[in-house]
């Protein structure tokens, strides 16, 4: 899709959608603002997930569940098998398939959704539901749990039949997808979803937005409760937040990336 193509949708769009041309300039605004928020460097309290798992649950051999991964895996391979010849932007591949969370994220979050067991979990971003799915597959295999998924479609090439398109169907069941902004719904659900025991933010990488969540979830979710946050290092947000806290905090690295890991007294 050429440029003047893209600029053609978005203008298309926001004759239909008044809001998106604000929601797009109002990201881009923040995005811009990072650079004010970059003043701390960041070390890493852990080398891998496995160091981390290794001395934060020394009790327990995450072996069994790294052999549960292999299918998930096979499936996300399929997956992105049939999108490695569709164009980026359009309908049939709306984000682009390096933007999806890494894979060491992911296999952390299925061993640590296998070790807590939560009964409620809630994330922010979506785009084709990796994340989703390995939670989801967790809590399925725990035969417990349900996930609340907040995402919206940001772009005039994203549709909502694409958010979670990698999911599939015999884990929907346990899979709930809010349509929104994070900063419009997130509060709303943390107040529907009582006992929520593990969120994760992985929606716009912004100090302001990384912010908001980390506050909200911090003020909601329960004793004991957990924030993992991906892409940490870029803007100063993480550190902000936990720098006047008396709150147990990591920073995991994942393929040369911060995942940061509270944990609320």
């Amino acid at each position: 899709m050429s440029k003047l193509s893209l600029i053609f949708q978005i203008i298309k769009k926001s004759i239909f959608k008044p809001g998106l041309m604000l929601e797009l300039a109002e990201e881009k605004s923040e995005i811009k603002d990072d650079e004010k928020f970059r003043n701390h460097e960041y070390d890493f309290d852990f080398e891998s997930i496995n160091d981390f798992f290794d001395q934060r649950y020394p009790d327990v051999n995450i072996t069994e569940f790294e052999s549960e991964l292999k299918e998930i895996n096979d499936n996300v391979e399929e997956f992105f098998s049939k999108l490695k010849n569709k164009e980026y932007p359009s309908k049939e591949m709306p984000y682009p398939i390096d933007y999806s969370i890494s894979s060491d994220s992911r296999k952390f979050l299925y061993i640590l959704c296998r070790i807590v067991k939560p009964k409620n979990v809630i994330e922010t971003g979506v785009a084709y539901g990796l994340s989703s799915f390995y939670i989801l597959s967790a809590l399925n295999k725990n035969k417990f749990g349900i996930l609340t998924s907040i995402d919206s479609v940001f772009r005039p090439w994203q549709s909502e039949e694409m958010i979670g398109s990698v999911i599939p169907e015999n884990l929907r069941d346990k899979w709930k997808l809010v349509l929104g902004k994070s900063n419009e719904r997130l509060l709303d659900e943390f107040e529907k979803t009582k006992d929520v025991e593990i969120f994760i933010h992985d929606s716009l990488h912004s100090y302001k937005n990384m912010t908001f969540e980390f506050n909200c979830a911090i003020n909601n979710i329960k004793d004991n409760g957990i924030i993992i946050s991906d892409d940490i290092l870029d803007n100063d947000a993480f550190y902000d937040f936990i720098k006047n806290k008396e709150i147990r905090n990591s920073i995991i690295k994942v393929e040369n990336r911060g995942l940061g890991f509270i944990q609320k007294d």
